[in-house]
């Protein structure tokens, strides 16, 4: 009898033991859930600002048209994720296109690369939006790589003065966003 008050005794507290242990693991794996979910929200915070980084240079800031041309090179791979308009002088009747977003205009006529859009460019005061006309409509659309390049030809074109792109040119540029302020692309207006 002693015997089997013996081994009562050890599976009462191995059972103890085992829901302690338990217990103890389950506090410990949630408690790593949230650290992990911190973590996972902090390394998309830094992919997505890495994924900025290489739009930077154009962030309101003043460039040759050979940086536009370059430009519209290195994101030539990314149609249906990327969009760069260009308003030339030629395309505009000679006059100058404002990209300042507290006095945008976007009535004026603009070439676009890279992708295609039905969306609308509009200003908030702030910053220059791409904005679906409905919400079924796909934001940028993918164009293939004959008419990307073609419309790089046309660029580099002084003969077409609607779409040439002057490499000795200036132009101001502007980053556009979507409704969720994730960059879409840029925009280009010829000064001079």
């Amino acid at each position: 009898m002693d015997g089997n008050l013996s081994k009562a005794l050890w599976i009462g507290v191995s059972l103890l033991l085992f829901i302690a242990v338990v217990t103890i693991g389950i506090s410990i794996f949630s408690g790593m859930r949230d650290a992990s979910a911190l973590a996972n929200e902090k390394i998309g915070s830094i992919a997505q600002g890495m994924a900025e980084e290489e739009f930077r240079p154009y962030d309101g800031k003043e460039v040759s048209g050979s940086q536009v041309i370059s430009a519209i090179s290195s994101f030539s791979n990314r149609s249906g994720e990327v969009i760069i308009f260009v308003a030339t002088m030629g395309n505009n009747g000679g006059e100058v296109v404002s990209l300042d977003p507290t006095n945008f205009s976007a009535s004026k006529d603009f070439t676009k690369y890279i992708s295609d859009t039905q969306g609308k460019l509009s200003s908030d005061g702030y910053s220059i939006t791409l904005s679906a006309d409905s919400t079924k409509d796909q934001l940028l659309k993918s164009i293939s790589k004959t008419i990307r390049d073609a419309q790089r030809r046309d660029a580099e074109n002084p003969n077409l003065t609607t779409k040439y792109i002057n490499p000795s040119s200036k132009f101001a540029s502007q980053l556009i966003y979507d409704e969720n302020m994730v960059i879409r692309g840029i925009v280009f207006a010829q000064q001079q």
